[in-house]
Parts: structure tokens; sequence; C-alpha cells
């Protein structure tokens, strides 16, 4: 044919293409018609000879390829590179988005075909996808003017260059770019996610948004990024900025030498937090302190229960010790209370031995975050003449000085001299204090301080793992070299040591492993090296599977790295032998002395004797706490509490109901001493099974600390935590109570309180222990009724079982933590952020909590006070950018909604509720003010506090 009939059906065929239209259920009728067609025009294309024709065909035949070519040819994208220059947007955004996913396959191609070790590589990859990166460069601005950042951003990571994103980004697309990158970088493998991350901080800065910018900068733990963000902000967002890092526990004293201006660093400080919490609780009516009676309401528990006299009437050291606890968590942070602050004081006496030093401590947390007060306060007890009173001072005085600073350093001064104090209480109560008070701050000073007590082959075992922990705290996520081969060295000389305190002894075999895990916290691949260096330098098998399962669960905490949750999963599969002798001796002992009950490997028929009300054949009761009998029926019950009720109520000190006091009478052969799951004083074959039991315990735990900041990955890491409780071992069903603690932190959800109200009734009495303070964990802070009400239902129920009611009053303590005014969830802003050292205190409660009859319901219940780390205001409060006064403006408060990838502008909040700031934020709760008068001064994210302005722009409405 001549060529101007060709040229002149070519354009036919152009122009009726891109003039189609096509409607849901319909495809253009030009691809209809011409798809018969394709394959003769591709044979006529490839004898054409080379001109203006030729290239006019390609154009053609490469948007006929998008519907018509073979699977995997990516003839779409042959033909548009051998086709003419124009736009490809000019064939519309279909076509376009199939060129998007041609582009990247051929990239991954052409580079796979390419030798990785060739020197010249980067050249001739570069030259190799040079024609593909010249589209790219056309399609990229095309789709993000279009509504498909989404789009955009895939295509660029599938030709690894998203460092290209920041040409093309303006200020009215960075907002859904940046939040796709963060969303992105969740499920990308290392070290991809870090690079996107780092992106969208460079889009942010780019588009003056510093707060955003600074969020992402704290994930990564980029302090360089955080200072060069900081020097460019104004006086304005510095302010800002001053009360994000605060928040985080971060503080920048210098920049480049340079002093950072003395305010701000006092709000990073958190020199404010108390006044604002105060703030907050005035303005909310709940400054009136509170007593345990009125947390306990036992009236509201059947008449016939015995918990009131145990409450009221017995003024036991146990139950005194309980109400401590519950009196310290209650009135958290209010500076009042009705027990330590009476004028008389009689309380701490009321306490015995180390009860005495929790009570003293507890003054820590009830004046929490106010330092000037506090100390004040706690100073007339550092000149008692108790021990255990003067050490409960010194952890005092590093508990109110929990996440704040202070330029003085009065925490280092007061304590720092009685490190080398001869009586091991005021050591232990100077080193915790030490790690409380300095934590996150890796102070060098405070690593001289301690070192030499945790490397000391002398020191005891309680001292060398409370020195440890207090290390692992101040150094929390910092990945120190140094520390690290300390800590591993002293792991390694006490694994192998066969006399003194060895790693088979008390706290040492969980304590050593959790302290060097948070050195490490979320550094995710710089814990490898140290990994290595367990299997080369650490003895026992046992011991290093212990180290590198708690190391590799702290390093990649928050993170969702799938493959660590395969491993941890593998380590629970594998089923200790449960009948060996030494554990089921053991637990019988723990079964008779603590519940009365049989353990999980006793006979039926002793097991279906001794069940609590509510069980039969060995089956779980699946009524709620409030549906069960409210006092146990069984004789063996019946003996065994009266046993330890007559202990408690003969005034006995805590240590009442261990397993050495309580076992004597009630079980003639049981061990004179306490059995531990830590004592691994046996055979070889004895460590092998209890350090692996161990190892499963903190494998569970793993998969919760991985897994927990992103809500796909908690779902299904539940899901795991239910077949674990049916198919795993003793030891993997002991810790997944305390895995549902973790996942959901201050967010009580029903299921998951059914869930664990149904394991408070196991025939594991650890098991029950576990179950309870999770409940505790879940809404701890929330005030929830609902869980309040079963763990009243609990005291009555377990009201003759000491060490059972124990855990139940501390967790009624956390249910009601700060009258409702805190959370203890180390997740923040909008759950982007994890705050290391929160997780650092959170983390030392749950693996001390693997072991509690060593632990808490001996003499180291003062551990319970880490969570002073954890616990923060949950609040939303305004502040004037230029007083930072309160502003009671309007704020509306509803359930967040996720709008990664949603078209247009949609609404961020669902079922919102409108009120006055300061307002409460629970768990999956986001605000934004309700009112044009006012706009955030810096910051997007309406969390703890925000600086805010009149808005220039407003206008009055007319009435």
């Amino acid at each position: 044919a001549d060529e101007g009939v060709r040229r002149l059906a070519l354009e036919s065929i152009r122009s009726e293409i891109r003039s189609a239209t096509s409607s849901m259920t319909s495809v253009p009728k030009p691809l209809k018609f011409l798809r018969e067609h394709y394959v003769p025009l591709k044979a006529y294309y490839d004898t054409m000879p080379a001109g203006e024709l030729k290239v006019f065909l390609a154009d053609i035949l490469s948007v006929l390829a998008m519907t018509m070519a073979e699977e995997g040819t990516r003839e779409s994208l042959k033909f548009k590179l051998e086709g003419s220059s124009d736009a490809p947007d000019t064939w519309g955004h279909e076509y376009v988005r199939s060129l998007c996913g041609e582009i990247g396959q051929e990239y991954a191609a052409r580079v796979e075909a390419l030798d990785i070790e060739d020197e010249e590589f980067a050249a001739k990859k570069k030259e190799g996808v040079k024609d593909l990166m010249g589209l790219v460069a056309e399609i990229v601005p095309f789709l993000l003017s279009n509504s498909a950042q989404t789009e955009a951003v895939d295509l660029l990571m599938e030709v690894d260059s998203l460092s290209h994103l920041y040409q093309y980004v303006n200020s009215a697309t960075y907002e859904r770019v940046c939040l796709y990158l963060q969303t992105c970088a969740l499920y990308l493998p290392e070290p991809e996610d870090a690079e996107a991350l780092h992106e969208a901080a460079r889009i942010y800065r780019k588009c003056g948004k510093l707060c955003l910018a600074m969020r992402i900068a704290l994930k990564l733990r980029d302090m360089e990024l955080a200072k060069a963000i900081f020097t460019e902000a104004d006086a304005t967002t510095k302010k800002q900025l001053a009360f994000d890092l605060g928040r985080h526990n971060v503080v920048l004293n210098e920049i480049d030498g340079e002093e950072v201006e003395e305010a701000l660093v006092e709000i990073m400080g958190n020199s404010k937090q108390s006044e604002l919490f105060l703030s907050l609780a005035k303005d909310l009516e709940v400054l009136e302190a509170k007593h345990p009676d009125d947390i306990y309401k036992s009236h509201l528990v059947d008449s016939n229960s015995s918990t009131a006299s145990l409450s009221g009437n017995i003024d036991s050291a146990r139950h005194n010790l309980a109400s401590t606890f519950v009196n310290a968590f209650v009135n958290m942070g209010f500076c009042s209370d009705k027990l330590m602050s009476a004028e008389e004081n009689k309380w701490i006496y009321r306490n015995k031995d180390h009860g005495m030093m929790s009570a003293a401590a507890s003054l820590g947390m009830i004046l929490l975050w106010d330092v000037d007060v506090g100390l004040t306060k706690i100073d007339k007890y550092m000149y008692s003449l108790e021990d255990n009173v003067k050490a409960g001072a010194l952890l005092a005085v590093g508990i109110v000085s929990a996440g704040v600073r202070n330029d003085c350093d009065p925490a280092l001064a007061l304590l720092s001299e009685h490190l080398e104090n001869p009586a091991s209480s005021l050591k232990v109560g100077a080193m915790l204090g030490l790690g409380v008070a300095y934590a996150g701050t890796c102070r060098e000073d405070v690593l001289e301080l301690l070192v030499p007590i945790a490397a000391d082959a002398g020191a005891s075992g309680d001292i060398v793992a409370f020195a440890a922990l207090a290390l692992g705290l101040v150094f929390v996520g910092s990945a120190n070299a140094d520390l690290a081969a300390t800590l591993l060295q002293v792991i390694a000389e006490r694994a192998e040591s066969s006399e003194g305190a060895t790693l088979r002894d008390g706290l040492l075999i969980t304590v050593l492993p959790l302290a060097l895990g948070l050195v490490f916290l979320g550094r995710q691949e710089a814990s490898e090296a140290v990994v290595e260096s367990i299997r080369a330098m650490v003895g026992p098998q046992g011991i290093q599977d212990i180290c590198s399962t708690a190391l590799e669960a702290c390093a990649y905490a928050c993170t969702g790295n799938v493959l660590k949750i395969q491993s941890f999963l593998h380590i629970c599969t594998e089923h200790v032998d449960d009948v060996d002798h030494e554990s089921i001796e053991m637990d019988q002992t723990v079964s008779v002395s603590f519940s009365g009950r049989g353990d999980l490997d006793m006979p039926d028929a002793a097991a279906g004797q001794s069940q609590p009300p509510g069980t039969e054949g060995g089956a779980t009761p699946d009524a709620s706490p409030a549906n069960s009998s409210s006092s146990p029926d069984t004789t063996t019950m019946d003996q065994t509490a009266d046993q330890a009720s007559s202990q408690s109520a003969g005034g006995a000190n805590e240590e009442a109901t261990t397993p050495t006091a309580a076992s004597s009478g009630a079980n003639e052969a049981a061990p004179a001493t306490p059995a531990e799951p830590a004592d691994l004083s046996g055979e070889d074959s004895e460590l092998v099974d209890v350090a692996k039991a161990i190892q499963q315990s903190i494998a569970v735990l793993g998969i919760a600390m991985v897994s927990m900041q992103e809500e796909i990955g908690v779902d299904m890491a539940m899901r795991m935590c239910g077949h674990l409780l049916q198919y795993g071992s003793r030891a993997v069903r002991r810790a997944v109570p305390l895995a549902y603690g973790l996942l959901m932190i201050s967010n009580p959800q029903i299921t998951v309180m059914e869930a664990l109200s149904k394991l408070t009734h196991d025939v594991d009495a650890e098991v029950v222990q576990a179950s309870i303070l999770a409940l505790g964990l879940i809404s701890a802070g929330t005030n929830n009724s609902r869980v309040a009400g079963i763990l009243r239902q609990l005291a009555s129920y377990y009201s003759k079982v000491p060490s059972q009611l124990f855990v139940v009053r501390v967790a009624q303590g956390l249910v009601h933590a700060g009258k409702g005014l805190v959370t203890m969830n180390p997740l923040h802003s909008e759950r982007v952020l994890m705050n290391p050292v929160a997780m650092g205190g959170l983390l030392t409660v749950l693996f001390c909590s693997l072991d509690m009859k060593s632990t808490f319901l001996s003499k180291h219940h003062y551990l319970l006070y880490m969570l002073s780390l954890t616990a923060k205001p949950r609040m939303l409060t305004c502040l004037s950018e230029e007083t930072l006064e309160p502003q009671a403006v309007p704020v509306r408060v509803g359930q967040a909604v996720d709008t990664v990838g949603q078209a247009g502008r949609p609404k961020t909040i669902t079922g919102f509720q409108t009120h006055s700031a300061p307002v409460l934020l629970s768990a999956g709760e986001r605000a934004e003010l309700a009112t044009e008068e006012y706009i955030p001064s810096a910051s997007t994210v309406l969390e703890n506090v925000v600086l805010i302005r009149r808005n220039p722009d407003f206008v009055e409405p007319t009435k």
C-alpha cells in the first residue's frame, strides 16, 4: 500500500484507541476489534524497514500488547522502547500502570543476567538499564500528579532508584508518599527498610515537616540526623521537638560542639512532666489520694467469701506488701497517698525484711517525675538504721528520677557512694536506682561504677545480676561493643564456674541474657557478631541457646521480622522431656505449697481429685471467675490453704509462702530449699532440659516482642499463641499469658480477657500466676471495669492461696495505675516509635515473671518498680507556643483509621467524641483539633504535648 495510506490508517487506529472509553464491564471497542489482527500486525512490523512508520506502528503495538500479548513476554515494554519518545501518559493511566509492571520485570531480568562479582558490575548495570530509567523518569511525575503516589513509590523501589523520589515530590504529594514509605518499611528486609525511612525523612525536611522527620530519625536511632533536623528548626518548632524528644527519653545537650539552650534541655529532660500530669489530674478531678481498699472493693464480692477478712482484719506481712504495691501503682505520680504519706508513718514497719525495702521504694512511684519534692521526702529514709529501709530509699531516688533529667545529677551523687557498701541490700538498691535513673542515657561514668561489680568473680549471683541489669538499662539500644564484650565475659565465666555463684543460681540465668539483649534492643543486624561470640565463648549448649534467643528477641523487637518469628516457633515446637524426675518434683512442690492442686503431669486420678471447682477430667474451666465457685471445696485445697493462711495470719514475712516454708508442713518429701526453675544443679542432662525450658519461654516472649508493633503481626502472633497454648510444652504454656500481656499491653480486648480469664483457673500454678499478671498488664492504667471485676472474683477464689492472691493484688494495682491516667505501652506517636527505655522496663518485669517463685514471690518483688520506666501519661495537652500554658481547646478523639494508600482526603478518625483539652487517649485512638480558631504550631501528630497558636486566617462566624 501507499505510504500515505498506511500513515492514515495508523493515525486512524491511534485516534480511535485514544478516544475510546471503557466501563467497568466492557473493553474498548478498538481493542476488541484489533485482537485478532495483533499477530498479523506483529509479523508485518518485523518486515517493515526502519523509519517513521515503523516507530508509529510500534507505539500502537505497545498499547495492544497490554491486553493481547502472552504473559511474561513483556512485549508492551519492548514495543514502547522501539517506538516514539512520546510520553506514555498520552495512552492513558491503565497503559502506564501496565508498563510499570513490565519495567520492574525487565529490570530484574537484566540485572540478574549480569555477574554480580564483576568489578565493573555497577557501571554495566547503569548502562544496561539506561533506557528503562529514561522511561521511569517520564512515568513517575505523571503517577505522582494523578493520585497514584503508591504506584510511583513501588516503581522506584523495583528499579532500585528510591533516592530519585526526592526530586519529584512536592507539598501536594509528600503526605501520601511518606505515609506509604513508612508502611512499606515495616515489610521490607534490611537494609531496604532503613533506605525507605531515610527517603521519607529527606522528603519531610524538604517540605518543612520537621516533627515528622524527627519521628523517623528516632525510629532509625540516627542521632546525627536528629541533631541536623533540630538545628534546622525555628524557635517554636524546637520547643515542639523538645517535647517529642522528651517523650522518647532523648536529650540533646549539645550539637556540633555548641550547647543547646537550657530551656529546651529542660523540656527534653521532662522537667514539666509532673506539672502537666497533675494539671491533667486536676482537670479530671482525680487528685484525691486512693487507699488500696478503694481498689479491692471487697464489699462487692460474695459476703460468704473469706477475702474480706483477709484484706481487712488480718495484718499479715504478705497482705501489707500487696497493699504497698497497689498503693504505689494507683497513686503513681500524684505525690500523695494514704499509706506512706501519713505523718505518723508506721506503714513501712508493718512490712518485714525485704518488704520494708519495697515499701520505702514505693515513695519513688508515688512521687514519680517530681524530683525536687521527691528527694526531699525520701531523704529522711536515707538515714534509717534498717538496711532494708535505707536500700528502699536508694531505689526510690532512682525511681523518682525515671525519665527525668536534672543538671545537678542528684541520683548519681546520692547512690554512687553506696555501691561499695558491704550490705548487699544497699548495694542492690543503689545499683537498681542508678539503672532506673539513668536508663537510656549511655553515661560512661555510670558504666565505670557498675562494670567492676558485674565483673567481680567473687560477688553473689544477685549482685552480679542486678549490676548487669542496671548496665543493660543505662545502655539500652546503644549496641555498645565494650559493654557487650564485658557482659559476654561475665556470662562465659559464670557458665563455666563450678564455685561460688554460677549461672545455675537464682536470677542469673534469665537476667544476664536479658541485660545483654537490652544493649542491642531493636538494633537488628548489629547483634549478629555477638550471637557468634556466644557460640564461641559460652560453654554449655543450653546456656548458649538461652543467651542467643534472648539477644535475638531483643535485637529484633518491634521489627516484624518474619524469619525470626519462624525461628522462635521452631524452638517452641521442640518438646522438652516433661517427665524429667527433677522437673516433676519441683512442680509437685509448687502445686502443693501454692495451690494444692496436682500438676499437668500428675496421674489422672490424683489430678482429678485436686482440681478447682468447675473442671472435670483435667479440662480447663470455660466459665469466667464470676461464674466459678467463690471458694475452693476440695479437701486438698482446704488443707493446704489453711496451712498457708495460718502462716500468713501469724505475721509471717513475705517469704513465708515460698516453697521452703509452705511445703514444710504440706509435703514431707519436698526439698528443704526453694525449688526454682533456674536451679540447674543436677546432671548435665537435667541442665540441658531445664535450660531448654527457659529458652522456650523466652522464645514465646520473642514472638510477641518481634510482632507487637504492627497490627497484622499482632493478630498473627495471637493465633500462634493460641496454638502454642494447645500444643506446646509446659514451659511454653507458662510463657503464653505473658506474651498476651505484651501484645495487648494497656489495650484490653474482650477476646484476650476471656482467654486469660480461663487460664486463671488452669491446673498449673505458674500458668495461673502469669495469667493473673497478664490481666493486669493488658488493662494497665485503663481502669477497665470488666478486668477489675474478674480480678475481684479471683481475689475471692484464691483468698486462701497467698501467692496467687498477692499476684491478684498486684494486677489490681496495675489496672488502676495512675488512677487510669497512664499507659504502659512502649509504643507511641501512633505506634510508629518504640521507646527503648520503656520497653526495657517492661521486658525486665516480663522476664522476671518467667520465674515468679524466685523473684516477685520471693525477696525480689521490688523489681515490679521497673514499670516506672514504662509508665507514661496517656494524654493530649495543648500548650500555647509562647507561654507554654495549657489551653482549653476543643478536641475530637476517636478510633484511628488507616488511610495509607487511600485516594483523596479520607477521615483519619471515626466514632469520635468532642472534649476540651487536656484529654485522655486510649490504645488505638487518635485526636484532632475540633476548631479552626487554633492550629498546631509544628506537629501534625496530636499526642502527649502539642504546641498550638491562633489561626491568623480564622474569621469569627457571624451570629
